[in-house]
């Protein structure tokens, strides 16, 4: 099998390919698979429960099913180094790739590409659930994984983000995240936390917010093999799947619609200069913020534990808090939910929700994306530790 292709094409392709390589080991995971399908050329990787297909504009030589592999920190390193212009792969069929471009040569090893994990026949069977614009996916995703549990050893139902009929959710049992997604109402699909940073990766691709995205879903029995993914292919059929856990997501019961006690609206920007602060003297790794509220002099303030004793202190100044008198109890939360929320969607202020339930409660936080009735609709709930 030989392959020419322009320095450019090949490296958009390894783009993608790239999402779904292992950087560690010495086996297939960690290889781009090069193969000739349906007169096509295309790049396969797969690492996990991740997986990529990259097509290539190219010149090629060979059989229907021929296909290579090289190992992808090598072929990157090649690639970064060599000049513009017609690059040339060849499998001499011996395991050896041969590579040359302008004032380049070097030979590759190749694992046995018969042994790779292909997928043809799950991905064949899989049927269109509906197209959304790869931003939109992108910030349902993003601000997602902030909730997502790593307890993936007595709480693997936790690790995972799950649209159930077009609504994404994820939880630790601390926080909580709902994206409703009007544009894909029959969505259903269960994306492992480890690879969501991969999904959203390539959402971000330059080649791939171009167009609106396709989202299929696969699943089959035992009888038949077994297994189940989800696929988002883009125009030039270009992909990254992953394949679907095992364990069932919790049942969620969630008032989206409910009012608000209280309101607290906070500025972005001294909000994260204030924890900057106040980690500076909390003990190394503190992750939760307490928030109370000065009814006489009308003043939000943050504190910390401090590691040299006692507590430190910061004012917002540029809070503003709505029905405050509802808002009695100093309450505790975790802040990267909410360096997570604000990062996400960039906004210049955050809005939230106080709400005490007993001896505790929640805050929470609404967001609509500017598409109007077509847009995500997206609800976080953060729990108190009072």
């Amino acid at each position: 099998m030989k392959i020419e292709v322009a320095k450019a094409d090949l490296e958009s392709a390894l783009a993608i390919a790239g999402i779904a390589t292992a950087t560690n080991g010495a086996d297939l995971s960690t290889h781009y698979l090069f193969r000739l399908k349906d007169g096509q050329v295309e790049v396969l990787s797969a690492s996990e429960r991740v997986f990529a297909r990259a097509p290539m504009v190219t010149s090629v030589e060979g059989d229907d099913g021929d296909a290579f592999t090289i190992e992808a920190w090598r072929l990157n390193k090649w690639i970064s180094g060599v000049s513009d212009g017609v690059l040339k792969l060849s499998a001499d069929g011996g395991g050896d790739v041969h590579a040359s471009g302008p004032r380049s040569k070097v030979r590759f090893r190749s694992l046995d590409p018969s042994k790779f994990p292909y997928w043809d026949g799950l991905e064949a069977s899989s049927e269109d659930v509906g197209t959304i614009d790869p931003r939109a996916l992108s910030r349902a995703l993003s601000v997602s994984r902030w909730f997502v549990s790593a307890d993936d050893t007595s709480k693997p139902e936790l690790c995972q983000v799950e649209a159930v009929d077009g609504v994404l959710w994820a939880t630790d049992r601390r926080a909580l995240s709902s994206v409703e997604m009007p544009l894909l109402p029959e969505l259903n699909i269960r994306i492992p936390g480890k690879q969501v940073a991969a999904v959203v990766r390539f959402l971000n691709e330059k080649g791939s917010v171009e167009t609106d995205i396709t989202v299929r879903q696969a699943s089959r029995s035992v009888d038949d093999g077994g297994g189940a993914h989800c696929t988002l292919v883009r125009a030039d059929g270009a992909y990254v799947g992953v394949t679907r856990p095992t364990s069932s997501f919790p049942t969620l019961n969630v008032d989206r619609e409910a009012e608000d006690d209280s309101k607290l609206e906070i500025d972005q920007a001294e909000f994260l200069s204030a924890i900057a602060v106040l980690t500076a003297g909390a003990p190394k790794g503190h992750e939760s913020v307490t928030f109370s509220y000065d009814h006489k002099e009308k003043e939000v303030k943050l504190t910390m534990p401090c590691e040299a004793g006692g507590e430190d202190e910061y004012p917002l100044s540029l809070a503003k808090v709505t029905n405050g008198e509802k808002w009695v109890k100093p309450f505790t939360v975790d802040y990267p939910y909410i360096n997570g929320i604000g990062s996400t969607f960039g906004l210049d202020s955050l809005t939230f929700g106080v709400n005490e339930r007993g001896r505790g409660g929640f805050i929470s936080f609404r967001h609509n994306d500017e598409e109007g009735k077509n847009g995500n609709r997206y609800f976080s709930v953060i729990v108190w530790r009072t």
